[in-house]
């Protein structure tokens, strides 16, 4: 069962320290610090030639070797060095400190170092683990070392250590959670970007929320206070980096939303037949009250859950509840208050993110909307005066006169165009009546006109759920658009592809052409490597395998 108090994160994947590079090169300069005083006070203290020194003194004149080797590979960036290796070689230099009989003092250091560094690097199992393997060998090695000691003052100073490492580990473990914790803030106001839509940006929020905590399941309920509608969005892990609100019954919301609202709430399962659940809320200040245990259990079977955290929720447009949900692990106090820290503030200001989507999404349909009507009011209504002009000339044209081919190929190309402008008249306002995206059609669009007027075939492919907000939808079809230009105006290719794919957090684009045997000198798409700066990402020209140029466009999301 959690600890009160306590934040139960300690068992999350990817509990880690969020020590820096400096961080890291300090403790190991202080392992090689230690190591040297270390040797170098056996060597002093020396008082003859007995074997127990002399293997003592080649033991730590190994450790200081490691010691150096371990420096210097954090120096140089390798992994290994910082691992938890050097920390459990720190426990076992402890031992062997002992077995010299010699240098108490030097093995309680190395014992203690040995507890923090793994405390401060990796939390509270870690340091917990090298605690009792460190204790462990430092009594044993105490008693080998002096066969005369009496066990029981033995057996005391190890639960003094024990007491002592496990307290340094949960300090570690708190101030690893205080890192994460930060860390996790500064993701969620990253993500907060009107570009990217509500939809993304609310399931990347409840990713990094799921993450955090180690949880298979993060859900928000919403009801929505206008028209009484519960929608609700269940993220699990390896899930679509896009998932739309779905409408739920209001039995199962009216499961899912109990009385009071304003409260936090904290379910653990008990962890065996008969004993008591924890079954807690908390209103925001005070003491935590206890909750009907039998509600609170219905409520986590119908979650399917072990353990729950859940959090209320003030939007907009309704009121609901986010709710963490472990099937394994137990969540806890200090994991439920700062759920709720996080549904008060990061995902109330994400969620008026969906307020300016909407707003600008209604603008942009009515800006559609008038320029579909200005369309054909303007440029459908010269096309058509341009075709009816062509096809007077081409009747007026004899079957001999030589300009009679390219009088019917001008005049069937009018058509076509004007056959094109009221298509993007009657969907612009819209979307395509097909369900494919807009701008996928546009860009479509924008490679049958390249092979009319250039003789350029570009073929368009997408991989991946490619779903967009109105404004970086815009963004990306200019950057494509611009690249398609490009190859047009400024190589000789024939051939030409436009990728867009979806894979994780990053959308990619390539733009390639075909350049043949001769590639082309180096140069630098600048509007559109301006574009992808201006959407946090990069762009860059590579070479193909296939005598292809390629302009890479990544943008983060």
């Amino acid at each position: 069962m959690a600890t009160p108090g306590f934040c139960a994160a300690s068992a999350a994947p990817g509990t880690t320290a969020h020590f820096n590079e400096s961080d890291i090169q300090l403790l190991a300069r202080i392992r090689l610090v230690l190591a040297v005083s270390a040797l170098f006070v056996a060597i002093v203290d020396q008082a003859g030639h007995r074997a127990a020194e002399a293997v003592g003194l080649f033991l730590l004149s190994c450790y200081l070797l490691a010691a150096g080797v371990a420096y210097a590979g954090v120096l140089k960036g390798l992994r290994w060095a910082g691992a938890t290796l050097m920390h459990r070689l720190d426990a076992a230099a402890c031992a062997a400190m002992a077995a010299t009989g010699e240098s108490d003092i030097f093995s309680l250091v190395f014992l203690f170092f040995a507890i923090v560094a793994a405390s401060l690097r990796f939390g509270l199992d870690e340091g917990a683990r090298v605690t009792f393997a460190a204790v462990t060998l430092y009594c044993a090695a105490t008693i080998a070392a002096s066969p005369g000691a009496v066990p029981a003052r033995v057996f005391l100073q190890a639960a003094v250590l024990l007491g002592f490492g496990r307290a340094i580990a949960q300090l570690g473990e708190r101030q690893i959670q205080a890192a994460r914790r930060q860390a996790l803030l500064a993701e969620l106001n990253q993500v907060a970007n009107p570009r990217f839509g509500i939809d993304r940006t609310m399931t990347a929020a409840l990713e990094r929320l799921r993450a955090f905590f180690g949880a298979e399941r993060c859900i928000v309920l919403i009801e929505e206070q206008e028209s009484g509608r519960h929608t609700l969005r269940a993220v699990r892990a390896g899930g679509p980096p896009v998932l739309a609100a779905e409408a739920v019954d209001a039995a199962l919301a009216g499961a899912m939303l109990p009385e009071p609202r304003a409260h936090a709430l904290l379910y653990v399962r008990p962890w065996r037949r008969g004993a008591p659940a924890l079954a807690l809320s908390h209103a925001g200040a005070g003491p935590w009250l206890q909750r009907d245990e039998g509600q609170m259990g219905q409520l986590a079977a119908l979650l399917e859950a072990a353990s729950f955290i859940s959090a209320p929720l003030v939007f907009e447009r309704g009121r609901g509840r986010v709710y963490v949900i472990a099937a394994s692990r137990h969540l806890g106090r200090a994991d439920a208050l700062f759920l709720a820290r996080i549904a008060a503030h990061e995902l109330a200001a994400i969620d008026r993110i969906g307020l300016l989507d909407r707003l600008a999404s209604d603008a942009a349909a009515l800006e559609r909307k008038k320029i579909a009507l200005d369309l054909h009011d303007t440029a459908i209504q010269s096309y058509i005066g341009l075709q009816l002009g062509l096809a007077t000339v081409c009747r007026k044209a004899a079957p001999s006169n030589p300009l009679a081919a390219e009088l019917d190929k001008l005049a069937a190309m009018a058509a076509e165009v004007v056959v094109e402008l009221r298509d993007y008249a009657r969907h612009a306002p819209a979307g395509t009546a097909d369900g494919e995206p807009i701008f996928v059609s546009a860009l479509r669009r924008q490679a049958a006109q390249a092979n009319a007027a250039y003789g350029v075939d570009v073929r368009i492919e997408t991989a991946g759920t490619i779903a967009l907000g109105d404004r970086l939808t815009a963004e990306v079809l200019q950057i494509v658009r611009e690249g398609i230009s490009n190859v047009c105006r400024h190589t000789a290719a024939k051939r030409a592809a436009v990728s867009l794919r979806c894979g994780g957090e990053i959308l990619r684009i390539e733009i390639s052409n075909e350049h043949g045997a001769m590639a082309p000198p180096a140069f630098r798409p600048r509007s559109i490597s301006e574009r992808a700066q201006a959407l946090g990402g990069s762009a860059f020209v590579r070479e193909g395998r296939f005598n292809d140029t390629i302009v890479c466009v990544e943008i983060p999301l």
